[in-house]
């Protein structure tokens, strides 16, 4: 079954051509802000501890959690709270569940021969995640893990090479390969928010984990989701998967606040009065506001997702005032409120009240962060609000840094440390922008016009061709973005300026960088 290597030499190029995608850097980044004991009540069930005990023999394989999946903010994790200060924001929700599953999981396996492979789904990233990639990198840890080979993977590797420009493997074949590997050795696999795989992928994902687990036996798949995919899992896995909540607690609600007290920047606007205050009405606040919530046909786990998102932008709102008096009147003023619209909607208004350019910089990251075709890395996002519409030039000098732009949005946005992209707090505000049309206006003509303004600059016409490999050197992070999606936008909503913008585009589109750009990266993008 096994090839005669143990590292190949091609070895990055096999790993490559089985995925595009690196789920291991969203771990590192998740791990790394987890909240002591959050969720080891999960992980010292009955239930759970039975699931993960391999020699045991189960007829559920599928262990599906459902909670709070998505957000960009969780509870930290593991260090003292002068180390906290020193770290990025705590983060909520399961993520940090997931996280702590697979790091016990792979705890547990060490020594024992046992195979852990993990995926996190991101609504932004939809379109790179689709179920070939997810699988595929399912397949790329799992191969990373093996002390050789599998002769299967590595001849078809060896087999594309002789297609001109090589392809990558068919959905069916990664599954094929999964089970050969997992039927022979003890493997956990873990995926974080399914409810974020959209459409028809998710139904190529659920069928490929159900295929893996009728042919092997001692595979373990946990799951998370929000509720509304239960169904979904019970019918797709037919009899073979368990559900738990992951609700939290007052006590989780607590502990959290004293993690963000612990990283207030600014300790001279806080007295013990106040702190003590904080962690007494906040949490009341958020049950009375939820009274009336149970009331309605919402499952609980549900009100639990918005609970915890509403203690985040509460204390959020509240370190942000910059005296004790400010803060407290915050505090005071958070008495009602009638769920996570109104707290979404609160705090915008207080990035539109903000003073000089902020309310403009903070709006104009929503848009792009919410509305770009893909997920954008720190610099593309910089850049973009860096342009100013009728200016010829590109100013360097007008480029903010991401510090101001997290800080212009009120936390509502986040960046992932290891990826380095930008995505906003949690799924669910990506919801309220996008059904409340009048807060952004014309996104994609806005963002149309700003792509085209840049493509018309000196600086981007002056640029030379691109090297063979295009490295971005040209010191142009937005210059891809641009070159490949202004027309994605304009599409959807063409203002009298794009169109005028477009025309002087195509004037000179001959030896345009972007022409010979996309020419040059023929193919996906």
């Amino acid at each position: 079954m096994w090839n005669s290597c143990t590292v190949a030499d091609d070895l990055p190029q096999l790993l490559a051509w089985l995925s595009p995608l690196e789920p291991s850097l969203r771990h590192r980044d998740i791990r790394e802000r987890r909240v002591n004991d959050v969720g080891e009540w999960l992980i010292q069930s009955k239930e759970f501890r039975r699931w993960c005990r391999l020699e045991v023999k189960v007829k559920r394989q599928c262990y599906f959690a459902t909670g709070i999946p998505g957000s960009g903010r969780r509870l930290s994790g593991n260090e003292d709270y002068s180390a906290r200060r020193e770290a990025r924001e705590p983060m909520l929700t399961s993520h940090g569940d997931s996280s702590l599953v697979v790091d016990r999981l792979c705890a547990h396996g060490r020594g024992q021969n046992t195979l852990v492979a993990c995926f996190y789904f991101d609504f932004a990233a939809r379109k790179q995640q689709s179920a070939t990639n997810m699988l595929g990198s399912l397949l790329k840890q799992i191969v990373s893990g093996v002390e050789r080979i599998p002769e299967e993977i590595s001849s078809a590797f060896k087999e594309q090479k002789k297609d001109i420009g090589g392809c990558g493997p068919q959905l069916a074949d990664i599954v094929k390969m999964l089970q050969g590997i997992t039927s022979s050795q003890p493997t956990f696999i873990c995926v974080d928010a399914l409810d974020e795989c959209v459409g028809v992928q998710r139904v190529r994902v659920m069928e490929s984990l159900k295929q893996i687990l009728e042919k092997s036996p001692t595979t373990r798949i946990f799951v998370t989701g929000r509720p509304h995919i239960q169904a979904e899992m019970e019918n797709r896995l037919a009899g073979r998967m368990i559900s738990v909540s992951i609700c939290p607690t007052k006590g989780d609600i607590i502990e959290y606040l004293r993690v963000k007290l612990g990283e207030d920047e600014t300790p001279e606007a806080m007295d013990a009065r106040l702190e003590e205050e904080i962690l007494e009405k906040i949490p009341k606040i958020i049950s009375e506001t939820w009274i009336g919530a149970k009331n309605h046909v919402w499952p609980d786990v549900l009100i639990d997702i918005f609970r915890f998102l509403l203690v985040f932008l509460n204390i959020e709102a509240i370190l942000k005032a910059s005296t004790i008096y400010r803060r407290r009147e915050r505090l005071r003023k958070m008495t009602g409120g009638s769920g996570l619209g109104d707290a979404y909607g609160a705090t915008i208004d207080r990035i539109k009240a903000q003073g000089g350019d902020s309310p403009g910089l903070g709006m104009a990251a929503l848009i792009w962060v919410s509305h770009a075709e893909r997920p954008l890395s720190a610099d593309e996002l910089c850049h973009a609000l860096a342009i100013e519409l009728g200016s010829t030039n590109f100013n360097g000098d007008n480029v903010p840094s991401m510090s101001t732009l997290v800080g212009c949005c009120q936390g509502l946005i986040t960046v992932d440390k290891e990826a380095s992209t930008v995505r906003l707090i949690h799924f669910t505000l990506q919801e309220y922008l996008s059904t409340s049309t009048e807060i952004l206006g014309t996104p994609d003509s806005t963002m149309a016009e700003i792509c085209l303004t840049y493509l018309n600059s000196e600086q981007v016409k002056a640029a030379p061709a691109p090297a063979d490999e295009f490295r971005d050197t040209l010191n142009m992070p937005f210059l891809k973005y641009c070159s490949l999606y202004w027309g994605v936008h304009a599409k959807r909503e063409l203002s009298d300026h794009a169109r005028s913008l477009a025309l002087q585009l195509f004037q000179d589109c001959g030896g345009h960088v972007s022409v010979r750009y996309l020419l040059h990266k023929a193919g996906p993008p």
